[in-house]
């Protein structure tokens, strides 16, 4: 008869096999920075805080007042920041080793002398970070919309003003032209030969009843 014999597992297989899954019970963490150093940005924050573990995502929030924005900006200025570790108490470990310390590095390095501020954020998921991010973005486009529609109003309103504007000066230039008509309508018309004849006619009449009234006032002295 046969004897079935079970095979044992490895040694190694065993001890891979303890690490999957205490790295599958580790839950994630994540740490906030206050301020993000002078001259960081994501790769170099990545790489400074993979020396204490494993870092999953990490989120640098630009600055608003940056006059250079863009993403190949190498100069590029940011405030705030969030770093995902994979492990809960890495995490802990990193903010409360970190925090007040100063940030090190080259002595060249403008962030030499500046000193960490890092919180552990208990209980705090990337999903939320995520819906802060969507509002804050939502918020901006509202603010953004009602900013567009108030120039669009002003405009509106001055466009209305400026028509209401010429059609009153074309009300008035009319009353203006019947002024003038008014004014060249009272110089005098030019006599006819007749009135001319008349007129004379009537200075000769006045002319002798003047003489003879003359001479009777000189009789009767």
């Amino acid at each position: 008869m046969e004897s079935s014999v079970e095979s044992e597992p490895d040694q190694d297989e065993l001890s891979d096999n303890i690490v999957l899954t205490k790295e599958s019970k580790h839950k994630p963490g994540i740490i906030y920075l206050s301020r993000v150093p002078t001259g960081y940005n994501v790769s170099q924050t990545t790489q400074f805080f993979s020396e204490f573990g494993r870092v999953g995502r990490v989120f640098l929030q630009p600055d608003k007042n940056d006059r250079k924005p863009g993403k190949f900006n190498k100069d590029r200025v940011f405030t705030e920041g969030w770093i995902e570790f994979k492990s809960k108490k890495i995490a802990k470990f990193v903010a409360e080793s970190l925090n007040s310390n100063p940030v090190g590095g080259k002595r060249r390095s403008k962030a030499h002398d500046e000193l960490w501020n890092i919180k552990y954020l208990p209980r705090f998921k990337w999903v939320h970070l995520s819906e802060r991010l969507a509002y804050e973005a939502a918020v901006k486009q509202q603010r953004l919309r009602t900013e567009i529609s108030q120039v669009k109003r002003e405009a509106e309103h001055f466009k209305n003003s400026v028509e209401r504007k010429k059609k009153k000066s074309k009300k008035e230039k009319p009353s203006i032209d019947t002024k003038k008509d008014e004014v060249v309508f009272q110089f005098k018309q030019r006599e006819t030969e007749a009135q001319i004849k008349k007129r004379k006619r009537d200075e000769n009449v006045f002319t002798v009843k003047d003489i003879s009234e003359g001479e009777t006032k000189i009789k009767k002295a």
